[in-house]
């Protein structure tokens, strides 16, 4: 009935979320350790760690793309060949539109973070897992602008995992109305705007990956140019907003108020931010060229049911009249895994057999040629009298 299929290059994969979960533990200690988080400064580092990625990639790229050696000889990087875009490709748009899509990416991505680090963070009530619960929106918009703007197809196993997918989000946040405080601290009010919010990071972050995903397979765009590009679109964005926010004061309060060996070890956690940022993105757009976007968004919630897990224990998380409430982590725990399984589902990780789900997959497929093949070998080998 259920059978789990690996993919070529799966490892890019487990590398993303590797690259995700390390930056995820990098930001909590540095809140526990140092109390610093929740600034749009976050949002320049990525941005600077995305351009000196994407940079020093795309020299790497160029340094053995000028020394023309064969194909056969090509070199690789993360285990995949650096074969350059060929002159004589037709690319169906001008250099201008796509250095503005690329903006957008940019800037989509520029918006998407400072919803979530700057203003998502004020709603001090909410549930701090809740962007995160809700990720499989990242999932379903996704796959809306790869059937709209992408004109691909979407099959019968896909649509049936973004039902479902769909019934859990609608459960989650009605199960928020019974479990979360509403009082005059937090009011009905608060808790639409924070869940627009959330609507509106999730869906602008996938047609980031819509964009770059078109990028390079219309286009033929070099994914770490693109990465390159954006960080320089992002700082600018970043930079320009920090300056009229004044977020600079952030880092000048903080070392006025510490000591000079926590301000050093801040600087040095805040590199190490720029690292794995810079790393993540790579990744995540190799998963985006190599998969799809919907692959990259699976990323995004894998975990889900091991981070809730950690957050109901050491009880930062799943509060319901001032304590842990069982309830309401276990059905968000169910409700994760649900959203994990059909993500994988989706996406082929997981075939299910049953009311023909599994027909329209691409193992099913390979395996029905190999049969055709075998089948016309066969009849080749029959002696003809």
């Amino acid at each position: 009935m259920i059978k789990f299929v690996s993919r070529p290059n799966i490892k890019y994969l487990f590398y993303l979320i590797l690259w995700n979960l390390l930056r995820k533990v990098e930001r909590a200690v540095m809140n526990e350790l140092f109390d610093f988080d929740n600034t749009s400064l976050f949002t320049l580092l990525m941005f600077i760690g995305e351009f000196l990625s994407g940079f020093a990639i795309t020299q790497y790229q160029k340094k053995f793309t000028e020394q023309k050696k064969s194909i056969s000889k090509a070199p690789t990087l993360i285990s995949i060949t650096l074969i350059e875009r060929q002159d004589d490709m037709i690319i169906p748009d001008r250099e201008t539109k796509i250095y503005i899509l690329i903006f957008f990416s940019a800037f989509f991505d520029f918006i998407g973070f400072i919803s979530s680090v700057t203003y998502l963070v004020k709603f001090k009530y909410i549930s701090g897992s809740l962007e995160s619960r809700l990720s499989g929106i990242l999932t379903i918009s996704a796959a809306l602008f790869f059937y709209f703007l992408l004109k691909l197809k979407i099959f019968k196993h896909q649509i049936f995992s973004l039902l479902i997918i769909g019934i859990c989000l609608i459960i989650i946040i009605i199960s928020e109305f019974f479990f979360q405080e509403i009082n005059i601290f937090f009011s009905y009010r608060d808790f639409f705007s924070a869940l627009v919010i959330i609507f509106f990071i999730h869906f602008i972050n996938s047609l980031t990956d819509s964009i770059e995903k078109y990028l390079f397979e219309y286009d033929y765009f070099n994914p770490f140019k693109t990465l390159m590009w954006e960080g320089i679109f992002g700082m600018a964005l970043s930079l320009i907003y920090c300056y009229f926010n004044n977020y600079y004061n952030d880092i000048i309060i903080y070392y006025k108020n510490n000591k000079t060996s926590k301000f050093v070890g801040l600087i040095f956690l805040l590199i190490i931010y720029i690292i794995l940022s810079g790393g993540r993105n790579v990744y995540r757009v190799v998963t985006n060229k190599i998969y799809s976007p919907m692959v990259k968004t699976l990323t995004d919630y894998l975990l889900n049911p091991i981070y809730n897990i950690v957050d109901f224990v050491r009880d930062k998380d799943f509060i319901s009249s001032g304590k842990s409430n069982i309830l309401y982590f276990i059905i968000n725990l169910v409700l994760s895994l649900i959203v994990t399984i059909c993500g994988c589902v989706y996406n082929e990780f997981i075939i299910l057999f049953c009311c023909k789900l599994e027909y329209n997959t691409h193992y099913e497929i390979s395996r029905r040629a190999s049969y055709a093949m075998q089948d016309i070998t066969n009849l080749d080998n029959i002696d003809v009298d």
